[in-house]
């Protein structure tokens, strides 16, 4: 018998509990409730599905009007977790505070709907059954057996009609009150249930019935019919809805609890797009473009056609940035990327490479006099000067043009030689486009031959990696190493990285050696965790086009795996530049890594722009003090006074500063007295090869500074 509550408190917390054979409510107002199939619990519900000790639900705070609020916990307090977990509207969650209207998914036809109701509504409840005023029981334990269990029932109507019965049921259930759509059809189609949310939000479901999209379909899902749940997104008009079907068999019921993401699905629209488009011109970024040409490529080749990449780079438009700032040299980007974009024909991709560099996709050509009349044509309403505020300018720009198969088959191939016939034309006077070809100046044949070159080191295993170690200056230990890579020619002998990696850069090869540098960095860690030295983190440099690649983050989880590194001893280094090519992408990539655990580096603070706002958007543990800052760091210089500023700035952003090429003790003294935490440089080290690296720290466990 439901007992009658003549002095209901503020807020009433409901838990109604929906299981394929039976339906609780529970008052929530202990302190604490364990939910399972153990009969030890608070609440039991007998299912194989749950755990014994499947969730905890808990009061966040006492409070003697009650207006509190409740935590639920997969498992039980002592950290045991449920063998199939929670599911709080959809998603899965280890702890929740439950708010009113939220779904609890504890197996696929076990669920919990939650509900903060006042006394008000209690009482406009009551008065819709004949004034016959009912409140819903408190239920301080279940420990019920089985038979028990089965044989209880919830709402007493002992004396009441069949239509009281029916309405005291949704009464308990207060699917009513939900904010969120509910909507029950049985197996022949016909509507049984339609909560007030739904009929706000979908009119006309009366009218049109099971052609209605959230209906549509749902009885020709037959394979959902033992049992299992039904998720899916549904469009109605502009808004888009995550559906959660329960299939009741034993009713023969199909029940709805329909959920609004049209916010979430537009923001992660959002969001793709500004991964793949250039913040300043709102054109396709490296990304995208590398993805089109590759398409592109393969579609030219199935096809047996000519196809074209074209690279444009702006002449000494740095002098524009530097005389008339930023803002003028980004307004002139804005506007070039815009007169471009009128030249080129239906199909043709212009994209912002970086900088003031651009690339345009030309998929499908007839010969290479359509791309020299598109080039010209370019080339003259560039000529034209460009209107900005009070400044008329005059801009020109180069083009270098590669032509698919002859100039290359794969991307690496027709970006680089387009890259190096653009080095050609201003090589011949700027404001001109040239083609590619094997007949270039000595300087651009150097450099290719260097490229191949580049190619073999690869494959011949002439690259390696050096470690400089990086010591705590409070402590005295070594704290990390920075991994270095060098290249032992056979012949020109040791080539310094200066040398190859702008080249590697430029041509595309840096994104497998960079690839190769991660991967042999973690396998070399581990190599050195399992001699049974100390576990030290391991940085890693991450160069500007290597990073703008959009499986970068997979590919960094693969190597862990693959190397079996724990996230934590890895560094990824990346600079303020790099950052600037594509701001909103480098946000949603480094928030990734850092979300696989990996520790995140700003490397040479102060040679970019050294923003503060770029400090606090991104996810950075370590600053990087460049080793030119250092250099000449005395007791008076104004070096001094900006490697002490950055040390204060990384202090209260509580990020680890470590300065780059510390070479004297000089330079140690003056670093401890202005509290910078970490050194990395030749006073301490050079860079050391593997096998040199572990008799250094085996010898070393502490240093004296």
């Amino acid at each position: 018998m439901l007992a009658l509550v003549d002095n209901l408190k503020k807020v009433n917390h409901i838990l109604v509990i929906d299981a394929p054979n039976f339906r609780q409510t529970v008052s929530l107002e202990d302190s604490i409730y364990s939910i399972g199939r153990n009969t030890g619990n608070s609440i039991v519900i007998f299912s194989q599905k749950l755990s014994r000790k499947h969730a905890t639900i808990v009061r966040k705070k006492e409070s003697i009007d009650n207006n509190d609020s409740f935590l639920i916990i997969d498992g039980d307090l002592e950290g045991n977790k449920s063998k199939n977990g929670i599911f709080i509207n959809g998603r899965k969650c280890s702890k929740h505070e439950l708010k009113h209207g939220d779904l609890i998914n504890l197996s696929d036809d076990i669920k919990m709907s939650y509900y903060i109701i006042n006394k008000a509504s209690d009482n406009s409840h009551g008065d819709r059954i004949g004034n016959r005023q009912v409140n819903l029981e408190k239920s301080t334990a279940y420990n019920f057996s089985r038979e028990q269990f089965k044989q209880t029932q919830i709402i007493d109507t002992t004396n009441t009609e069949e239509a009281d019965r029916n309405e005291l049921t949704k009464l308990a259930s207060l699917v009513e009150l939900s904010p969120n759509p509910i909507i029950e059809i049985n197996w022949q189609g016909d509507i049984t249930y339609v909560n007030s949310a739904a009929n706000l939000k979908f009119p006309q479901l009366d009218c049109i019935k099971l052609e209605h999209p959230i209906l549509k379909d749902l009885l020709e899902k037959n394979e959902h019919r033992n049992g299992n749940l039904l998720i899916r997104e549904v469009k109605v008009k502009e808004e888009i809805f995550e559906q959660h079907v329960h299939y009741l068999s034993e009713s023969q019921l199909i029940r709805s609890y329909i959920f609004d993401i049209t916010e979430r699905k537009r923001a992660e629209e959002i969001l793709q797009y500004q991964a793949f488009h250039d913040a300043l011109t709102d054109l396709p970024n490296r990304a995208l473009f590398q993805e089109q040409l590759s398409l592109a490529i393969a579609n030219a080749h199935r096809h047996q056609n000519q196809m074209a990449t074209i690279f444009l780079d702006l002449d000494n438009f740095k002098k524009i940035n530097d005389t008339l700032g930023h803002s003028t040299g980004d307004r002139i980007l804005q506007l070039f990327a815009q007169r471009l974009n009128t030249c080129l024909r239906v199909g043709d991709t212009l994209a912002r490479w970086g900088g003031d560099e651009f690339t345009i996709l030309l998929p499908h050509i007839k010969s290479v006099e359509e791309i020299a009349k598109l080039s010209q044509i370019l080339l003259e309403e560039i000529k034209q000067p460009f209107e900005v505020g009070e400044h008329q300018l005059y801009v020109k720009c180069s083009l270098g043009i590669a032509v698919y198969p002859q100039d290359g088959e794969d991307p690496e191939a027709l970006l680089k030689n387009a890259d190096a016939a653009v080095y050609r034309a201003k090589e011949q006077g700027r404001d001109r486009y040239q083609f590619y070809s094997s007949t270039m100046t000595s300087q651009v044949s150097e450099w290719l031959k260097l490229e191949h070159q580049l190619h073999q080191a690869i494959a011949k295993e002439q690259l390696f990696l050096c470690y400089q170690p990086q010591l705590d200056l409070a402590t005295g230990q070594i704290l990390g190493m920075e991994a270095l890579i060098r290249w032992q020619h056979p012949e020109l002998g040791l080539i310094p990285p200066t040398k190859f990696i702008p080249l590697a850069e430029d041509n595309g090869l840096i994104v497998p050696i960079g690839q190769w540098v991660l991967k042999t960095a973690c396998a070399q860690n581990k190599a050195l965790q399992k001699s049974g030295l100390p576990p030290l983190k391991v940085s890693v440099n991450l160069s500007a086009r290597q990073f703008q690649y959009a499986n970068l983050v997979e590919m960094v989880a693969q190597t862990l795996e693959e190397t079996e590194l724990d996230p934590q001893w890895l560094e990824l280094e990346i600079t303020e530049t790099t950052i600037m090519q594509n701001v909103n992408f480098a946000r949603w990539a480094l928030e990734r890594l850092q979300q696989l655990g990996i520790r995140i580096s700003m490397d040479d603070f102060g040679t970019g722009y050294s923003s503060l706002g770029y400090l606090k958007q991104f996810p950075f543990h370590t600053l990087k003090i460049d080793q030119s800052f250092v250099r000449d760091l005395t007791d008076d210089s104004r070096d001094t006074a900006i490697v002490s500023a950055v040390i204060a700035l990384g202090r209260g952003l509580n990020l680890k500063v470590i300065a780059e090429g510390v070479e004297t003790q000089q330079q140690v003294d003056l670093l401890r007295t202005l509290k910078c935490e970490a050194i990395q440089g030749y006073w301490l080290s050079k860079p050391l090869k593997a096998e040199d690296l572990v008799s250094f720290l085996a010898c070393r466990e502490t240093i004296a500074v």
